[in-house]
């Protein structure tokens, strides 16, 4: 079996799954015969534009803006290089040697299975799962310390009874 054939299954597979969540592909004709496709998330952003991502064959991911002066960007991961240093050949320090600005590039990636496994995740990562600010612990110490401080049980949690308990657990959830 051939590295093409599975990515094809692996793009399959995923584009199987982007159904599941209600991503919707709405690639152009025009866009399919240039190796792009462009998918549309179920739902859309604050402002009630669609929320479009696209896949390259040149490799970069991008979400399509429809709002702003900033058509699209690269959602693909970054690296960063290093500047080094350049030789001066012309003017009056020539010979001489400077330091290159560093800065990062796009990782572009090759298959077009992984290219839409990358974006699946990047969805589920960023659009499907919830991200709270405060994540309360759920250890002995902060159970005992709601039993005593909210609900007046001086012996902590494991002497509430079990209406007590769940209430105590209710309230740290939320």
């Amino acid at each position: 079996m051939t590295l093409h054939s599975e990515q094809y299954k692996k793009y399959g597979r995923y584009r199987d799954y982007m159904r599941v969540i209600g991503v919707t592909e709405v690639t152009t004709t025009r866009q399919n015969n240039n190796g792009t496709r462009v998918y549309r998330l179920p739902f859309k952003d604050a402002y009630g534009y669609d929320i479009d991502f696209a896949t390259y064959n040149s490799g970069y991911v991008r979400k399509l803006v429809k709002y702003g002066y900033c058509p699209c960007y690269q959602i693909n991961k970054r690296e960063k290089i290093d500047g080094g240093f350049m030789k001066i050949t012309t003017g009056p320090h020539s010979g001489l040697y400077r330091k290159r600005y560093d800065h990062s590039k796009c990782v572009l990636i090759d298959g077009i299975g992984d290219r839409i496994e990358y974006l699946f995740d990047f969805i589920m990562r960023n659009y499907f799962v919830a991200k709270p600010k405060f994540q309360p612990q759920l250890n002995v110490d902060s159970l005992n310390r709601m039993a005593k401080y909210v609900f007046g049980e001086p012996l902590g949690f494991d002497s509430c009874d079990s209406h007590t308990q769940n209430a105590i657990l209710k309230r740290l959830q939320e």
